[in-house]
Parts: C-alpha cells; sequence; structure tokens
C-alpha cells in the first residue's frame, strides 16, 4: 500500500532536486569560465603578437625613411658635385681652346720666322757670291742672321712650353673625365643597388 506523500517528505525531495539543479548549474558555470578563460588566453595573444607586429612595421617604415632621407641626400650632394665638375670641365675646356690658340699663333709665327729666316738665308748665299766686294756688307748680314735665329731659338722654347702646357692640360682634362665618369658611375650603381630590408 502506498502511503500518501506527506509534505516533509515532498520538501525533502523539491530540496533534493533544487540541490540537483545548483550543482548543474554550478558545473556549467564552470564549463563556461574555462572555455571563456581559454578564449581570452588566445585573444590576449593574437593581440599581443598584432601589437609586435605593428612595432615592428613602425621601426621598419622609421628606418626606410632615414634611408631614403640618407639617399636623398647622397643624391643632392651628387648633384652638386656634378655641377662644380661641369663648371671645371667648362672652364678647361675655355683654357683649351685658348692655348690651342695661342699654340696656333705661335706656329703661325714660327712659320712666319722660318720664311723669314729663309730668305735671310738667300741673302746670305747671295752675298757670299759677292763675298769679294762686300766685305762689310757680310759682317752685318751674319748679325742679322744671328739675330733671327735667336729670335728662331726663342720661339722654338716657347712653342716647345705651350706644347707641354697644352700636354698638361689635356692629361688634367682626361683625368678629370675619368674621375668624373667614374663617380657617376658609383652614383648609379648606388641608385640600383636594391634596398636591404
Amino acid at each position: 500500500m502506498n502511503l500518501p506523500a506527506t509534505p516533509t517528505h515532498r520538501r525533502h525531495e523539491d530540496a533534493k532536486a533544487g540541490v540537483a539543479i545548483l550543482i548543474t548549474l554550478a558545473a556549467a558555470l564552470c564549463v563556461m569560465s574555462v572555455i571563456q578563460w581559454v578564449d581570452q588566453t588566445r585573444l590576449t595573444r593574437q593581440v599581443e603578437a598584432e601589437r609586435k607586429d605593428k612595432v615592428g612595421l613602425q621601426t621598419q617604415i622609421q628606418e626606410k625613411d632615414q634611408a631614403n632621407k640618407r639617399y636623398s641626400d647622397e643624391i643632392t650632394r651628387l648633384e652638386a658635385l656634378r655641377k662644380d665638375l661641369d663648371e671645371i670641365v667648362k672652364t678647361n675646356k675655355a683654357e683649351l681652346s685658348k692655348a690651342i690658340a695661342s699654340i696656333k699663333r705661335v706656329e703661325f709665327e714660327l712659320g712666319k720666322s722660318t720664311n723669314s729666316a729663309n730668305l735671310y738665308k738667300d741673302a746670305f748665299d747671295k752675298a757670299n757670291k759677292a763675298i769679294l766686294q762686300q766685305n762689310e756688307s757680310i759682317k752685318e748680314q751674319n748679325l742679322a742672321i744671328k739675330k733671327i735665329a735667336d729670335q728662331r731659338a726663342e720661339l722654338a722654347a716657347k712653342y716647345s712650353d705651350l706644347a707641354d702646357k697644352y700636354n698638361k692640360v689635356v692629361t688634367d682634362y682626361n683625368t678629370l673625365v675619368g674621375q668624373v665618369k667614374a663617380e657617376r658611375e658609383a652614383a648609379q650603381k648606388a641608385a640600383e643597388k636594391p634596398e636591404k630590408k
């Protein structure tokens, strides 16, 4: 026979059911806390990794900006140097033109002196033919020839000196052109060299 449930017995059963529900809820809360903690740890690691990546990118950007500034300064310096060298080349060309003009003048004067010397030589030859009749004339001709020969030697020395100066100017010019070419090649190589990361 079944006895009717008493209120105390029913309360006891209800209390057991309530405790079971509370235990289940507590276990569910623990599981949710663990899941949230794991998820929070994963998110924290992701945030830290992204922060490190951002710092790394900012460092790379700063390094590239500094490298760009260095390259820009170097290009500016090389452009100024190129302008200076262009001015030197122009000056050297002008001096070279003057030296060539001087050499041509000296060659012309040397030609004139040679022609004059040839004329005097002819006169001297004629004077030699008449040596028996014109002794005084021969002495004057000898002095004139000596003077012309001295002038000719002086002009030849001037011509030689000018030729040496011309050769030096040409050598200096070629050396300068070689230096300019080498610096331009170095600047081109520096500009073509890939940037280091």
